[in-house]
C-alpha cells in the first residue's frame, strides 16, 4: 500500500469494489463448478448414478459457466473504465496542480519531471487501481469464502490453505524494501535520459552542424542502459518475489494432494471429496497469483507515485496579509528595500539590493550575465518571494497583495515569448477575455502590428501556427507586447525583450518601447547598452548588488563598470 496511490484513489473506490466484486463473482461460479464437476466424476464408479445424474449435471455445469464468463467478461470491461477513469484522473490532478505553480516551483520540479509524471507515470499508476487493488481485496475474502467450503471435509487442509494465502501478501511485501532502495535511481535515470532525448531532438541542426550527433547518439545510449539496469532490477525483485511465493503455493497444493490420498485409502474420504479438495486448493491462491502478477505493476506505479507526490507536495501557496505595515517612505512607484534572494541549492542572487522605480519614468537595468537582472524581474513579478527585505507597489507590500491582484498593475514580456495553437485573437484574449476587436487592434497597432494585422486576409482569426511558428521572431516579440498592453497595467518589465530577433525587428522594437515610455512606467532589461541610454535611470548590477546607479552622462562620467560595458559594446559593434 502507498499513501500517494492511496490518496490519488479518490473517486475510484466504487469502481474498485465493482471489480473485486465481480471477481469474488466469478470465485463462486468457479467453485460451484468445480464442486458439480468433481461430484460427477467421483459418480462414475457407479454407472446407475451417472445415467440419472449425467443430464442436470451437464446442464448445471453449462449454467456456471455461462454465468462465469458473463462475470469475466464484466469484470473485463469494468477494468477499463476503472484505467481510462484513473488517468483523466490523474491526469487533471497533475495538470491543475502544474497550472497552480509559478515560474518559481515550475523551475523547481522542471518540465521534464512534469510531463515524465504526466504521461510514463499515470501509464504505470493506472494498474495499480484497475487491477491490483481489486485483487488486494480478492486475496482477502476468497481463502476465507473457500476455507468454509472445504473445513467440512478436510479440516487440516482447508486450514493449512488458508493460513499459506493469508501469508503470500506479507512474504511478497519484504521485498518492497529493495524496491524502495532503487525507485528514486530509476525516476532519475529516466528523467535524465527524457530529458537529454529532448534537448537533442530540439538541438539536432546544431548538432549536425557541428557533426556531434554521433557523439550524443552515443551518451544517449549510455544512459538508455542505465535506465535498462534500474528497470532491471524492479525485474529482478519481483521474479524473487514470484519464485517465492509460487513454492509456498505448490508445497501447501502438494500437501493436499498427499492427504486425499492418504484418506482416500483409508476409506475417510470420497473420490468425489478428494476431486472438489484438489480442484479448490488451487483456486484458493487463484485471486493471491492475479495479485502477484499484478505486483510488478503495483511496484513500478509505488515508484512513480513517488514522482507524482513531489509535484503534488509542492506547495503552490502564496500567502498575502492585508494587514502588512505600508511603505514608511510611501513612494509613488516601486521601491525594493534591502532585499536579497537565492535559489535552491546555489548562493544568493540577490544581496542587499535596494532601487527605486518611479511611477512615469523609465529604469534600466544592465550589467554582465548572471549578476541577477532576471532574478529582479522574477521578484518583482511575484514568480518568487525575497528571503528577506520589502518590496513595496505605490505604499503597499507585495506580499499584501494576491499574485493575481498585483499583476492586474505589472506585466512583462519576456525574452522568449510564448504563443499558442490558435489565432492571433486567441493568444490575445489571454489578457482579457472580454477585449472587443477594436480593443485588440488598438493593442496591436501601438505594439507596431497595425500594418500587419491588415495585410492578413482574415485579420485577427488569423492562425500563428504551431507555437507561433507562422510568425517572425520579431513579430512574436510584438504580440507579446501587445499582449502586455491589453493587460492595462501601469508598469511593464521588458526583459531582454530583443534578444533573440533580427536587427530590423530589434529597431522596431525599441521605437515602441519609445512610444510606451510617453504613456506608462518602464523597467528595461537589456544586454543592448545603446538601447537604455534614455533611460532616466540606470542601475548597473555585479554580484546580485547595485554596483552604480544615474543617468547615462552620469554614469560615463563616473567611470566604472557601466563605462567599461558601454566601451566594450562599442567595440564590438564597430568590428561588426
Amino acid at each position: 500500500m502507498n499513501k500517494t496511490l492511496l490518496r490519488l484513489t479518490r473517486g475510484l473506490w466504487f469502481w474498485i469494489l465493482a471489480i473485486a466484486g465481480v471477481s469474488f463473482l466469478t470465485l463462486v461460479g468457479t467453485t460451484a463448478l468445480a464442486e458439480i464437476i468433481a461430484g460427477f466424476l467421483g459418480s462414475l464408479f457407479e454407472p446407475q448414478e451417472v445415467l440419472s445424474s449425467a443430464g442436470s449435471a451437464i446442464r448445471a455445469a453449462l449454467l456456471v459457466a455461462l454465468f462465469t464468463f458473463c462475470a469475466q467478461m464484466v469484470k473485463g470491461l469494468l477494468e477499463y473504465k476503472t484505467a481510462a477513469k484513473a488517468r483523466t484522473s490523474m491526469r487533471r490532478m497533475i495538470f491543475s496542480k502544474v497550472l497552480d505553480l509559478d515560474a518559481g516551483g515550475i523551475e523547481k520540479i522542471g518540465p521534464v519531471s512534469a510531463i515524465t509524471a504526466s504521461v510514463d507515470a499515470v501509464e504505470q499508476m493506472q494498474m495499480y487501481f484497475s487491477t491490483y487493488l481489486p485483487s488486494l481485496i480478492c486475496s482477502i475474502l476468497a481463502p476465507i469464502y473457500l476455507f468454509f467450503h472445504l473445513k467440512n471435509i478436510s479440516m487440516p487442509v482447508a486450514l493449512l490453505l488458508l493460513v499459506v494465502s493469508l501469508i503470500l501478501l506479507p512474504v511478497n511485501n519484504l521485498f518492497r524494501c529493495r524496491i524502495e532502495e532503487i525507485r528514486k535511481g530509476y525516476w532519475k535515470s529516466l528523467d535524465d535520459m527524457t530529458g537529454y532525448y529532448m534537448d537533442s531532438l530540439r538541438g539536432l541542426t546544431t548538432l549536425k552542424l557541428f557533426d556531434r550527433d554521433k557523439e550524443h547518439s552515443r551518451v544517449l545510449g549510455e544512459k538508455a542502459d542505465v535506465l535498462n539496469y534500474n528497470i532491471n532490477c524492479f525485474m529482478k525483485v519481483n521474479f524473487t518475489s514470484f519464485l517465492v511465493t509460487e513454492a509456498m503455493i505448490y508445497a501447501a497444493v502438494l500437501f493436499a494432494l498427499v492427504n486425499s490420498a492418504g484418506r482416500i485409502a483409508d476409506g475417510s474420504m470420497t473420490i468425489a471429496q478428494a476431486l472438489i479438495v484438489l480442484m479448490l486448493s488451487y483456486s484458493y491462491f487463484s485471486a493471491a497469483k492475479e495479485l502477484m502478477n499484478a505486483s510488478h505493476s503495483a511496484l513500478t506505479a509505488i515508484a512513480a507515485a513517488g514522482k507524482v507526490e513531489e509535484i503534488l507536495d509542492t506547495d503552490t501557496s502564496r500567502p498575502y496579509d492585508p494587514s502588512l505595515p505600508k511603505d514608511p517612505e510611501q513612494f509613488a512607484g516601486i521601491r525594493m528595500d534591502h532585499v536579497s534572494y537565492g535559489y535552491e541549492g546555489r548562493s544568493r542572487a540577490l544581496q542587499d539590493m535596494s532601487l527605486t522605480v518611479p511611477k512615469g519614468k523609465t529604469v534600466a537595468l544592465v550589467g554582465l550575465s548572471g549578476c541577477g537582472k532576471s532574478t529582479t524581474a522574477s521578484l518583482l513579478m511575484r514568480f518568487c518571494d525575497p528571503l528577506s527585505g520589502n518590496i513595496y507597489i505605490e505604499g503597499n507590500d507585495y506580499c499584501s497583495m494576491k499574485p493575481e491582484e498585483l499583476r492586474k498593475h505589472i506585466a512583462m514580456v519576456p525574452q522568449q515569448v510564448n504563443l499558442f495553437s490558435g489565432t492571433i485573437r486567441e493568444n490575445l484574449m489571454l489578457a482579457d477575455p472580454d477585449a472587443d476587436d477594436a480593443l485588440l487592434l488598438e493593442a496591436l497597432e501601438e505594439a507596431g502590428l497595425g500594418s500587419f494585422i491588415h495585410s492578413q486576409s482574415k485579420g485577427l482569426d488569423s492562425d500563428v501556427g504551431n507555437a507561433g511558428s507562422s510568425l517572425s521572431g520579431g513579430q512574436r516579440q510584438k504580440m507579446g507586447i501587445a499582449r502586455a498592453l491589453l493587460s492595462r497595467a501601469e508598469y511593464m518589465i521588458f526583459d531582454e525583450a530583443t534578444s533573440s530577433v533580427d536587427p530590423q525587428s530589434e529597431k522596431e522594437i525599441w521605437t515602441t518601447i519609445g512610444h510606451l515610455a510617453e504613456t506608462r512606467t518602464l523597467i528595461i532589461i537589456s544586454h543592448r547598452m545603446s538601447s537604455v541610454q534614455n533611460a532616466d535611470c540606470i542601475y548597473v548590477l555585479k554580484d546580485g548588488m547595485v554596483a552604480q546607479h544615474g543617468t547615462h552622462e552620469t554614469l560615463m562620467n563616473e567611470g566604472g563598470l557601466y563605462k567599461e560595458l558601454v566601451v566594450r559594446q562599442q567595440a564590438m559593434e564597430v568590428a561588426e
